[in-house]
């Protein structure tokens, strides 16, 4: 019984750690989201892995915004979707940043983003 209890308790801990992160990447997602709806460069940049800064001029930035309906993550990679753009983020040490986005899949290749990449 006490090895039953144990084993419970170590599966709840552990699933609530998925959510928990699964959480956090979608507050980032829905943070981008919203940026990129209000035309909010400063915070779009801000969202923005480092590599993905480097080849982008914030202000242009012009990429449908929506609600993000789906978060996926995979350690420390997640992918977001929304109705219209499907994004993908990392986490680092400051947290969950978008390192793609405008992204379309390519048949046979990896996804095309207008921002930064998979």
């Amino acid at each position: 019984m006490l090895r039953r209890l144990g084993l419970l308790a170590t599966v709840l801990a552990v699933a609530g750690c998925g959510s928990g992160t699964e959480d956090l990447a979608r507050r980032a997602a829905d943070e981008f989201a919203s940026a990129v709806s209000a035309g909010d460069s400063a915070r779009i940049c801000s969202l923005l892995t480092e590599r993905a800064r480097e080849h982008v001029d914030c202000a242009a930035v012009d990429l449908p915004g929506g609600e993000v309906e789906e978060v996926v993550v995979w350690g420390d990679a997640a992918r977001a979707r929304t109705a219209s753009d499907t994004l993908f983020l990392r986490e680092l040490a400051v947290g969950w940043r978008v390192s793609g986005a405008g992204c379309h899949p390519v048949p046979d290749r990896p996804y095309s983003c207008e921002v930064g990449g998979p």
